[in-house]
């Protein structure tokens, strides 16, 4: 494992007071959960695929909140159960981009998921797809089909705080994701967190990521590490207004085309 991630620290902040402020561990991975790239994952959860390679992880980390991109339904009902037997149990939400994945079993359903350490009710599972789309389309069986992106939210509550926790997996031909992202985030409430990560598909000198960068501090912004294909596409942010210090790890394991991604953040209260 290699450790390619900062902590950063406000200048002149007492170790004692910033030991007292919560703070919030996340975990981002795209699975590769169905993809050719990966065919010892083909929608499978057992040994030896990502899923497993994921509860893993979150035994060692113990992350409040884990984001997860190009996920199976069954490999996310998996995940759960596995998660749950590992000591580790996390509620969550789910959402699909695709639903005639052949690896994804009789469902077909492919998409993203947000788990949370603290509760996520029906009721404060929040999704919404983009209305750019880039023109997108997945081909299976001779029929093909449009793909819908979205961004998908858990608002939940993680040591005491409240916390809304997001993931998405854009498209790299549809920018106008990054914007649509930052105009749904900035509609939640000022006073809650908001923790952003996922699969961007852009390196971080796209024009389009700034629309992000500006309202949210990256986990590990001093290192451009690559966690995919030789390029940094994977993300992990939080509302810049409430970030007070932060570090993360960039680790890659054989399970996935995609690094994990391990990082912190302290908040300001």
């Amino acid at each position: 494992m290699a450790l390619l991630g900062t902590l950063l620290a406000l200048p002149g902040e007492k170790s004692g007071l910033a030991s007292r402020r919560p703070t919030v561990r996340v975990l981002q991975y795209n699975l590769c959960g169905a993809a050719r790239a990966c065919p010892w994952n083909a929608g499978g959860s057992g040994r030896g695929t990502s899923v497993a390679r994921l509860v893993r992880a979150a035994a060692q980390f113990e992350p409040d909140i884990v984001t997860v991109n190009e996920i199976c339904l069954t490999q996310y009902d998996a995940l759960k159960s596995q998660l749950a037997r590992a000591g580790w149990r996390m509620d969550g939400t789910y959402a699909s981009s695709q639903d005639n994945v052949p690896a994804c079993g009789r469902t077909g359903r492919f998409g993203e998921a947000v788990l949370s350490r603290g509760d996520v009710p029906d009721g404060r599972q929040d999704y919404r797809r983009f209305t750019h789309t880039g023109g997108e389309t997945y081909t299976n069986g001779g029929s093909t089909v449009p793909v819908h992106r979205g961004l998908l939210c858990a608002h939940t509550r993680v040591r005491g705080k409240r916390v809304v926790a997001c993931t998405a997996h854009t498209y790299s031909k549809a920018p106008e994701q990054l914007r649509e992202i930052r105009d749904w985030t900035d509609g939640f409430s000022r006073n809650v967190p908001v923790v952003l990560a996922g699969d961007l598909n852009l390196p971080p000198d796209a024009p389009s990521l700034s629309v992000l960068t500006a309202r949210f501090t990256e986990a590990d912004r001093a290192d451009d590490a690559s966690t995919a294909d030789g390029r940094k596409i994977d993300y992990l942010f939080a509302g810049r207004s409430h970030v007070r210090s932060c570090g993360a790890d960039v680790v890659k394991y054989r399970e996935s085309d995609h690094a994990l991604l391990k990082g912190w953040f302290r908040f300001a209260s």
